[in-house]
């Protein structure tokens, strides 16, 4: 889908969505307590496949023996998880379905089958747990007509995982990927045996890390940290807090209108955002800092907030002075090489901007030209170019569009009830 976005002054009050990594993590946990319900009005592509994972292995009824026969499902009798292109699915499902249940088959989309799982899957494989990579060349599912939490799987096969993983001492660089250590910490308490996970290098995105300990606290879970070692008892289970539970709202889609915001500053519009808590867990709140006025270079650490670095940049290229993004070597594994995408993607519209290798450097214009924007198949791309069109001197087409439905499939229409002309 197209989408061309002309320059406007948009004015108004815009909620922020529901945070979609809290919502994941909400999500598992109360399926996992049952008895209470996860309010989800922000029905992002992400939060689709983590529910539908959750109710086809729940579905599966979770065999407690690991050598007994297994229910109907994929073609190896084990239930089907398709992940859409959603890495926090298939990163917490993966050692969730061989703790709660006694295994999965996981079909991906995008660029997720090629994204890492190393050594998350070494690990379980350590500890029990069968691991049978599939072939790059797979054909897509045939899901059975009586699995209805299965129904219409697409996606390429990416491995099947089987047995049921020992809790035991596990071992996590801290700079591949948050998403590995809070798998680990959402399933091992539900193991048998006791465990502890040691971090063996500098931790990035550690809010990450601290929203699901928070998650895991508020259903009874009692996990042990000293430094970087998490102590996680065994056979804990998960405790319904409440009947009903809200999300809260999410700081790494409402930076998009925090920076609208600043743009329009000078252009005779504004935005204020709704539903933002300062105190929130959520690292992305840092954006309300890079946004505060500055002489200096704006410096962004990557390594803390990846989210963050496309909207950035968007920011940098519209401001006085220079914004470098730093330690960013982890986003080249996101939906897209999301320092080539960012500088590509602001480059075709005018901006003065240049990849690094782990980073980006921007210098500020007044104002940008407008042009035609490939949205890489990256919702977070397809976003900031639409915020940059209003910074532009003539309009931005945005291909590839509906990517944006990943995290924030309300994003066109909430800029269309704040005035945006877009076609």
């Amino acid at each position: 889908m197209d989408v061309t976005i002309y320059p406007s002054k948009l004015s108004g009050v815009i909620r922020a969505p529901e945070s979609k990594s809290q919502a994941h993590r909400l999500l598992i946990a109360a399926a996992m307590a049952g008895g209470c319900f996860v309010e989800t009005g922000n029905m992002s592509d992400d939060i689709k496949a983590t529910k539908r994972c959750l109710a086809a292995l729940q579905e599966a009824d979770p065999v407690q023996d690991a050598g007994a026969a297994q229910p109907a499902g994929g073609v190896s009798g084990l239930p089907v998880l398709e992940c859409g292109e959603s890495g926090s699915t298939l990163r917490f499902m993966l050692p969730l379905s061989v703790t709660y249940g006694c295994g999965a088959e996981f079909y991906g989309e995008g660029r997720l089958p090629e994204r890492p799982l190393s050594p998350l899957d070494e690990q379980m494989a350590e500890h029990g747990v069968v691991i049978e990579r599939a072939q790059a060349e797979t054909a897509q599912v045939c899901v059975a007509p009586d699995s209805s939490a299965n129904e219409g799987v697409r996606g390429r096969k990416i491995m099947t995982v089987s047995g049921r993983m020992r809790g035991g001492d596990f071992e996590l660089p801290g700079n591949v990927s948050s998403q590995f250590l809070t798998g680990l910490l959402m399933a091992l308490p539900l193991a048998q045996e006791d465990s502890r996970i040691t971090i063996t290098s500098p931790m990035e995105s550690k809010a990450y890390v601290q929203m699901t300990l928070d998650v895991l606290k508020y259903f009874g879970i009692v996990i042990l940290r000293e430094e970087d070692t998490y102590y996680i008892k065994g056979n804990q289970r998960y405790a319904a807090p409440a009947p009903e539970i809200k999300v809260e709202g999410d700081w790494s889609n409402g930076a998009f209108w925090l920076v609208a915001n600043e743009i329009l500053k000078t252009r005779g519009g504004s935005v204020r955002v709704e539903g933002l808590d300062p105190a929130s867990a959520q690292g992305d709140r840092k954006i309300a800092r890079i946004l505060e006025p500055t002489r200096g270079p704006v410096i962004v650490d990557a390594s803390q907030v990846p989210d963050l670095v496309p909207i950035a940049c968007v920011f940098g290229a519209l401001r006085e002075g220079t914004t470098v993004i730093e330690n960013g070597a982890r986003l080249r594994i996101k939906e897209s090489d999301r320092i080539r995408t960012t500088c590509e993607m602001l480059s075709s519209l005018g901006a003065d901007i240049h990849e690094l290798e782990d980073g980006i450097l921007v210098h500020g214009k007044k104002e940008l030209d407008g042009g035609e924007v490939d949205g890489a198949g990256d919702h977070r791309i397809v976003m900031a170019a639409a915020v940059a069109a209003l910074g532009c001197k003539a309009p931005v087409t945005v291909h590839g569009a509906e990517a944006a439905a990943k995290s924030y499939p309300g994003f066109f229409e909430d800029m269309k009830k704040l005035g945006g002309r877009i076609e």
